[in-house]
């Protein structure tokens, strides 16, 4: 068995030795019922079982023929099956707490425990593919660009939002493709020993979210959002440097050197991304999850600029307040400071946020108070396993800009 000094934390104030197996032997596999969640989440400390325990009150028993259980109809739309309910972020996230609790059982000597969490994480990943990678119904206003070449036979992935309109807002009212929340999804798919399947997905997509500029990326970016079918909303056509672009490059260089020979080679749009991203000065927000996020990527950039500056800004970012309006947002931020470490936030300040984030998820179960309570509670878990799936790896690549 591994030092327990170098377990994550949270797993560590679990105590109990062999965690791993505890959770699927004691927890995992009960029916998640609200008051049944509230009192294991109020009972027990932050571990392996309590990470289990969200993730099976959102998708249901890990191992059921059932799994992974639609989301509710308020958080969700409609699949084309007219049964399931999927939504792209929060099963990004999902699938990477998944790999995170097979890789720590893989760890700590348990390969049948480690089996279990790989297999649900494969079993999500190809529902995701069959729901959000297809039209979600036969009208015309549900069309997707069709592409062979993408592992779901159409280009990008929807992302799932309720309402749906054949060109969609330019806000976050409809459903489309949202970069933000496809670049996260490749990245969980490259975790997940699916990294062919993302440089497929990658390639298909990236020509109608890039914008060239004068043609060598020069003055160019990623557009943050398309329509379900691909094409840009009028207000996006044109494109600059941002963070979604820093990410892109991010990712696109994981999966250029993660892919085997017979996936495509992603070279191409890693040298327009970079090419866009000259001279681009990455700058950090106070919003939890924006800062969150921030402090995921800082990890792959070469000299993280980002660090003095994401430190300062932690008090503000990290407010318990936003328990009380939307927690997957602060979720968001303790992710990010599990990820980037004590250089970025303290130790001590993390903790009393995910105790704090159980004591709140507890009480909203116990209730019935649960807006947003599958990506609030998944997102909860990845605060427990993290850095996990989420940290950078020795080999991983890191970009320069």
């Amino acid at each position: 068995r591994p030092d327990r000094e170098k377990m994550p934390l949270r797993l560590r104030r679990a105590a109990a030795p062999f965690v791993c197996c505890v959770a699927l032997r004691g927890d995992a596999g009960r029916s998640w019922s609200p008051p049944l969640l509230a009192r294991r989440l109020a009972q027990a400390p932050a571990g392996m079982d309590s990470a289990v325990a969200l993730l099976e009150s959102v998708y249901g028993q890990l191992d059921a023929p059932d799994f992974p259980r639609p989301m509710p109809r308020g958080e969700a739309g409609l699949c084309a099956d007219g049964m399931q309910r999927r939504y792209l972020w929060t099963d990004a996230f999902g699938v990477l707490a998944l790999v995170s609790a097979a890789e720590q059982c893989q760890r700590d000597g348990e390969a049948a425990s480690s089996e279990v969490y790989q297999r649900a994480a494969n079993r999500l990943v190809d529902t995701v593919h069959r729901c959000l990678g297809s039209p979600r119904g036969d009208g015309a206003e549900f069309s997707m660009a069709v592409d062979p070449s993408s592992p779901t036979g159409h280009v990008g992935l929807r992302i799932g939002k309720v309402s749906s309109r054949r060109v969609t807002d330019h806000g976050m009212s409809y459903d489309g493709q949202y970069w933000h929340y496809i670049d996260k999804w490749l990245l969980a798919l490259a975790r997940a020993g699916r990294a062919d399947e993302a440089a497929r997905i990658a390639k298909s997509c990236f020509p109608h979210f890039f914008d060239a500029g004068d043609g060598t990326g020069v003055g160019g970016g990623i557009r943050w959002k398309l329509s379900v079918d691909a094409s840009p909303p009028p207000a996006l056509l044109r494109a600059h440097a941002s963070d979604d672009a820093l990410a892109a490059l991010i990712v696109f260089s994981l999966l250029e050197g993660a892919r085997s020979s017979f996936a495509p080679s992603l070279a191409k749009e890693v040298r327009l991304l970079e090419a866009c991203l000259r001279g681009y000065k990455p700058r950090v927000t106070d919003d939890p999850l924006g800062w969150g996020l921030e402090a995921i990527f800082d990890e792959f950039v070469a000299g993280r600029p980002r660090r003095k500056a994401l430190a300062a800004l932690a008090p503000s970012a990290m407010r318990r307040a936003c328990l009380l309006s939307l927690p997957f947002r602060l979720y968001g931020a303790i992710i990010g400071a599990r990820v980037a470490g004590k250089d970025v936030a303290p130790a001590s300040l993390v903790d009393e946020l995910i105790d704090a984030s159980l004591a709140h998820e507890a009480g909203a179960a116990a209730a019935g108070d649960e807006e947003h309570s599958s990506i609030n509670r998944v997102m909860l878990a990845m605060c427990i396993l993290a850095p996990g799936a989420l940290g950078r790896r020795d080999g991983d690549p890191v970009v320069c800009i």
